[in-house]
């Protein structure tokens, strides 16, 4: 018996195992960029870039997401602590922020760096 829409033109299912980090990695940057997971496997396959679109949808779901990394780091007594996959959670969200704010901001340690190295020798 034929399939009910005949006319589907994806037929071939792909499956592939990732783990709980890289799956909660595609689901956010999917989620950013608006598009399913699919869609943005797809797009990310053929070296396409996508180009976020900030809504307020965007928005909650990042200040969702960053309340989350708050909390984590906020349990941490030292550096030391922090998982590999926090520190590139936490990269990969302040990454999306720039993208959307369309520039970074100067950290006080390269405003620092940048007195230090801007200061002549007598």
């Amino acid at each position: 018996m034929p399939c009910p829409n005949y006319r589907r033109k994806r037929t071939i299912s792909k499956a592939f195992r990732v783990s709980p980090e890289e799956n909660e990695r595609i689901e956010l940057l999917a989620k950013a960029a608006g598009v399913t997971q699919q869609q943005y496997i797809m797009t990310k396959l053929e070296n396409k870039e996508f180009t976020i679109v900030p809504d307020i949808r965007t928005y909650k779901m990042l200040r969702d997401e960053m309340r989350a990394v708050y909390t984590e780091l906020s349990r941490l007594r030292d550096c030391s602590e922090m998982d590999e996959f926090l520190a590139a959670k936490v990269d990969l969200l302040a990454e999306l922020f720039i993208d959307i704010a369309g520039n970074a901001p100067e950290s006080p340690l390269e405003q620092e760096d940048n007195l230090i190295n801007a200061m002549e020798r007598r």
